[in-house]
């Protein structure tokens, strides 16, 4: 069965000299506490206009055996809801978009570690989407 709702992408970013980066990793290696997780997810319209309950699991792990402490966020949302960031596409019945900015501790990351985040978004029928962010290097 196809997901009415889904993560459609998740990537890390940091404000360097000003500039919106897509890396927590300012020139010279140490990111600035907080950097930033995006999250952007689409719904169809019958999905969001029936607010759709799902729950949505962001995680991080290390890709180079480094450790973190990032405590998994755990959401529990509809599709539709202006509360949790959707809005309407222009148009009629042309679905849900999602745009979610969230402030991450770079403290939560062990230095000399290669990390990447999770997002699982589980609906009530068990459906399932998954995205992963682009990794990033704490130093």
């Amino acid at each position: 069965m196809a997901t009415d709702v889904k993560v459609v992408r998740l990537y890390v970013s940091s404000i360097a000299n000003g500039t919106l980066d897509d890396t927590p990793n300012e020139v010279g290696g140490n990111p600035h506490t907080p950097f930033y997780l995006m999250l952007q997810a689409d719904a169809s319209d019958p999905a969001g206009d029936n607010r759709v309950n799902y729950r949505l699991v962001i995680s991080a792990h290390s890709t180079s055996g480094g450790v973190t402490r990032f405590v998994p966020r755990i959401l529990n949302e509809q599709a539709g809801d202006p509360a949790a960031d959707w809005t309407a596409v222009p148009g009629n019945n042309n679905g849900y978009v999602k745009q979610s900015t969230y402030a991450i501790d770079a403290g939560d990351f062990d230095p000399d570690g290669l990390y990447e985040f999770v997002a699982v978004l589980r609906l009530g029928d068990g459906s399932v989407s998954i995205a992963r962010s682009n990794e990033f290097f704490i130093s």
